[in-house]
């Protein structure tokens, strides 16, 4: 099945990009990457790519993730990545990207903590943990 997109905002400010198909080398992987691209010039900062009906990503599709998730860092933005099957979950494990982009089981969890991460009480824990 062809990469297909569906983008949706979660408020206050969360944008999520759920895909479903192949995230795989091709013309739609490459209009989805650019449409990403789009919104983080336009401001999106906290960014959901949800993989919960893909059923493959191969390696341009992980370099996509990989730009978009150093991207939204370099902005001070985030990145969560939900949904993945196992055996995408397979491909974050032999590439060692499992410990560099932040996965979350589901849709739901990654907005949870995103939310979470920008709450005056998360950043009161984060001080009062480093002190």
């Amino acid at each position: 099945m062809m990469l297909e997109t569906e983008v949706f905002d979660i408020e206050p400010d969360i944008t999520v990009i759920s895909c479903a198909g192949r995230f795989t080398l091709g013309t739609q992987l490459r209009l989805t990457e650019s449409m990403i691209n789009t919104m983080i010039r336009n401001g999106a900062r906290k960014l959901v790519v949800d993989l919960t009906h893909t059923e493959v990503v191969d390696s341009a599709g992980l370099g996509v993730l990989m730009h978009v998730f150093a991207e939204m860092e370099q902005l001070g933005g985030a990145m969560r990545v939900a949904g993945a099957n196992s055996r995408i979950g397979t491909l974050f494990q032999i590439t060692h990207t499992n410990g560099i982009l932040a996965l979350d089981p589901d849709l739901m969890t990654s907005v949870k903590l995103l939310k979470e991460a920008a709450s005056p009480h998360a950043q009161q824990r984060n001080s009062a943990q480093s002190s």
